[in-house]
């Protein structure tokens, strides 16, 4: 199983809307960014250009229900 590593950069002072930006690893190979604000948690996978936004609401449900798709969620938003 690969070792898994983050690298995580804070805003050195309090600044209003500032994202927290954490690097996730697998071994050598970058699975993604992972930027936090206040209103959402933004994904970037490694290679991508389009970031995946999911609120923080939409995450509670996904991890209170892991079977529960993102498409799942959008379609409730609608």
């Amino acid at each position: 199983m690969p070792e898994h590593s983050i690298a995580i950069t804070l805003p050195t002072k309090p600044v209003k809307n500032a994202d927290t930006t954490i690097e996730i690893w697998s071994g050598s190979r970058k699975l993604g960014t992972m930027q936090i604000s206040k209103g959402s948690l933004d994904w970037l996978p490694a290679g991508a250009q389009k970031r995946r936004r999911i609120t923080w609401e939409n995450l509670a449900v996904l991890l209170e229900n892991p079977n529960r798709s993102l498409v799942a969620l959008r379609r409730d938003a609608a």
